[in-house]
């Protein structure tokens, strides 16, 4: 059971995807308090799930809270100088989901003694299917990854990694993968109409398959290439199919991963000027 005050700094989707996950776990609403901007999100996310709503500015808080950055990478600098003060005394377990800042260079801004983990969750947590990679520095201890754990299994699968400079591969296949299924969903369904299929048939018909894939690779032993061969047979449609794919797709993957993982380094780098 997560007995900590719980504070999130940031009310977007990904802050209501995980108090979403936590309530469902069982954390009280009374437990969990929200600092942003913005009053009218932090205002619906009080009333849908009970939650105490806080203006964006830093305060006090209890010994052992779990604190869950989710604003945008750019603020973290100017927003976590703000908070440093109010995390020196309360040993604080802090969570980020920043994309591509380190967690040295957030114990940077927030002090030595806090407790860092960095995670990156991608969007389907909103609906209970997420993916995210986990990295905890030396210094967190195994209770508080024990949290961070039941927190994120709450919205999907979690992964861990022991080498931190692997996250920047890990937001680009994960943290931004789910932007390149849908594109392919929507390339799919164009090429589908282009065909002769109405677009709401077209629509159905790509979603379902690239669905029912997922969901018969994740249930067998084999891997993706194996099942590949399985459904392809020699001189057959899906061959003819995927003759046209082999031409382009891995090198545009290995491209679209290499400048998404060059942009979360990216994000990094502008931050050591200022720490």
């Amino acid at each position: 059971m997560i007995e900590q005050n719980i504070v999130f700094i940031g009310a977007g989707n990904m802050a209501r995807a995980l108090i979403s996950g936590m309530r469902q776990l069982g954390v009280p609403g009374s437990q969990i308090q929200v600092h942003a901007p913005s009053t009218q999100r932090r205002e619906a996310l009080a009333e849908e799930f009970g939650l105490r709503s806080r203006p964006a500015k830093a305060e006090k808080l209890p010994q052992n809270s779990l604190v869950i950055y989710a604003a945008k990478p750019k603020q973290v600098d100017g927003i976590l100088s703000e908070w440093r003060e109010s995390f020196a005394d309360a040993q604080v377990l802090f969570v980020s989901v920043a994309a591509g800042i380190s967690s040295q260079q957030m114990r940077s801004i927030l002090g030595e003694n806090v407790a860092v983990v960095r995670a990156m969750p991608n969007t389907p947590a909103q609906v209970g299917a997420g993916a995210t990679t986990l990295f905890a520095q030396a210094t967190v201890k195994a209770a508080q990854c024990d949290i961070v754990q039941q927190i994120f299994s709450g919205v999907g699968k979690v992964f861990w990694l022991h080498d931190e400079s692997l996250m920047d591969a890990a937001t680009a296949l994960a943290g931004s993968g789910p932007a390149y299924v849908l594109l392919f969903l929507e390339a799919l369904e164009d090429a589908a109409v282009l065909e002769g299929l109405d677009r709401n048939t077209a629509r159905a018909l790509a979603l379902q398959t690239v669905w029912g894939t997922a969901q018969m690779a994740a249930a067998s032993p084999a891997s993706p290439s194996e099942l590949r061969h399985q459904v392809t047979s020699p001189g057959g449609t899906t061959a003819a199919g995927l003759a046209v794919w082999e031409e382009q797709l891995r090198p545009l993957a290995q491209r679209a991963l290499a400048a998404a993982a060059a942009r979360s380094r990216a994000l990094g780098q502008f931050l050591k000027t200022k720490v």
